[in-house]
């Protein structure tokens, strides 16, 4: 994990873009609402996902790559993966332990699907948000150790 200071959403054409979410699909606040913003079209995407998965809720632990949408504002091409570490937002959240497990299983699904992805597609760099960190107020550097512990 290299860290760098700057605009996630400068990232060249074909990068993915990756956040974590909660399984119902709402992007309101947060990283997820400046997501929302960049990328309407993914947004329906993912919300469209989550309404059709067993109780309206996408799977804990696992990942959505949504690939470049046309029609998304000032013609962006990016990628965006979803990781979903948390059921519920707000409130409701997850505890962070709970999201911190989640984490791990979410990243590996997500590293999958772009090897997926490369076989067919030019698929780009990768750039993450400090995930978890936000309003789901998991510490960054536990979600960062967690990370570096993967086997990839």
């Amino acid at each position: 994990i290299v860290e760098k200071t700057g605009d996630i959403f400068d990232a060249p054409p074909n990068s993915v873009i990756i956040h974590a979410c909660n399984c119902k699909g709402h992007w309101g606040a947060g990283i997820a609402a400046a997501f929302k913003s960049h990328y309407p079209e993914a947004h329906k995407i993912h919300a469209s996902y989550c309404t059709h998965c067993p109780d309206k809720l996408a799977p804990i632990g696992t990942a959505q790559l949504i690939p470049p949408v046309d029609g998304e504002a000032n013609n962006i091409k990016h990628y965006v993966g979803c990781l979903y570490t948390s059921t519920y937002y707000g409130r409701k959240k997850d505890s962070p332990s709970k999201i911190l497990e989640n984490t791990g299983p979410a990243m590996e699904h997500l590293l999958e699907l772009i090897e997926n992805a490369k076989q067919k597609v030019e698929v780009g760099e990768v750039r993450m948000c400090k995930i978890n960190s936000g309003l789901f107020k998991v510490p960054w550097e536990k979600t960062r150790k967690m990370l570096e512990g993967l086997d990839v």
